[in-house]
């Protein structure tokens, strides 16, 4: 007998991560791979970060601090807004999830780009609604003003990536506040901001600074990627208190753990050293676009930790083959297909030694072209 379930989950977009490391060494019988898969930092957490996790290990018979009342007033310091303009969530996907959940009935609409992160289809699919997707522009970038025309009397949300998962591109701030300004003032309108810290831009912070003001603004960012805390589930939301509060009011009551908590606040205090390792980052992704400018290969220019590169245009140009050669030379990176980028590869930044070793990988595997 079936076992009957929500007829939602039907329409429910189920995420693929990339694979793992020790899945590519056992499938293809390799002794070392490198991981350029899922836009992790190629640093360890910090010296600092990893003894205040050992020093936690003896306090985890009990419970987490519920609202991480200590993290919410660092973020709130740190950011100019007050305790109330903040909510934690386990990952800044959790939260994504959550004003999906606050947010959207059936009958709704929410907003949002294609391709993007992989998640926001998920919000209209979870509550009933119905998932508006306008196509990037020409430049792999939101087509701000299309999003906007996209909006009616339905709409409940409308959700920006910036810089965009998986192209990498950059809206800059007056773009963004234009958007704003230009759809009405009781539409909740959720800015993902996880790959903030590798802008290289001097307006990255203005859109956060517009969202301590603006009651329907909601900012996401994360401890995953520039802090290197991934394994610990942590990213943060700054807005309107009103729709914090909405979060807060759908959000479990131990949704971070303490750990976590604890890494970040620690992690929050090291500006300077997190800074040193994003402009290391930064200089690589610029160094692997100068690399494949010079071979000739097709990319798309990038803000974030990643760079979204084509597999070619000769008989081996097929992104899931190349994808696949690549694997079996111990090189993990992401087939554009499963992000919706169909011959094109998605490559996280990782230290110099990685990423040459990635160039020569894609150079043997597209030796035909040359």
């Amino acid at each position: 007998m079936t076992v009957r379930v929500s007829p939602r989950l039907e329409a429910m977009p189920r995420y693929e991560p990339g694979l793992t490391t020790a899945e590519v060494l056992a499938r293809y019988g390799l002794s070392a791979a490198i991981r350029l898969a899922s836009n992790e930092s190629p640093f360890p957490p910090l010296p600092g970060v990893e003894a205040v996790l050992r020093n936690g290990l003896a306090g985890l018979n009990r419970y987490p601090d519920g609202p991480a009342a200590a993290l919410r007033r660092a973020l709130a310091e740190r950011h100019g807004a007050r305790p109330e303009q903040v909510v934690v969530g386990n990952g800044s996907c959790e939260l994504i999830l959550l004003a999906g959940q606050a947010l959207l009935d059936p009958g709704a609409t929410v907003v949002h780009a294609e391709p993007s992160f992989a998640l926001y289809p998920h919000l209209a699919a979870a509550s009933g609604a119905e998932a508006i997707a306008v196509p990037l522009a020409a430049d792999d970038g939101h087509d701000l003003d299309a999003m906007a025309a996209a909006v009616d009397e339905r709409t409940r949300l409308l959700v920006v990536c910036n810089p965009n998962n998986p192209t990498g591109v950059y809206r800059s701030a007056a773009e963004m506040e234009r958007l704003v300004a230009s759809l009405p003032e009781d539409l909740p309108v959720l800015v993902d901001e996880a790959y903030h810290d590798f802008v290289d831009c001097p307006d990255r912070s203005r859109v956060m600074s517009l969202a301590r003001e603006r009651p329907n603004l909601l900012v996401t960012r994360t401890f995953s990627k520039a802090h290197g805390l991934c394994g610990l589930r942590v990213g943060y939301a700054v807005g309107g208190e009103d729709l914090v509060a909405a979060l807060d009011k759908v959000r479990q009551p131990f949704n971070t753990n303490a750990l976590g908590q604890s890494a970040a606040l620690e992690s929050l205090g090291h500006t300077a050293e997190l800074e040193r390792r994003v402009r290391s980052i930064i200089q690589q992704r610029d160094a692997m676009a100068d690399s494949l400018a010079e071979r000739g290969r097709a990319f798309t220019t990038s803000r974030a930790n990643f760079i979204l590169v084509s597999s070619g245009t000769g008989p081996t140009a097929d992104g899931s083959s190349v994808h696949e050669q690549l694997l079996r030379q111990g090189v993990i990176v992401r087939d554009g297909r499963a992000l919706g980028c169909s011959g094109r590869l998605r490559v996280s930044i990782g230290t110099p030694e990685e990423n040459a070793a990635f160039l020569a990988a894609l150079d043997r595997v597209l030796e035909p072209e040359l």
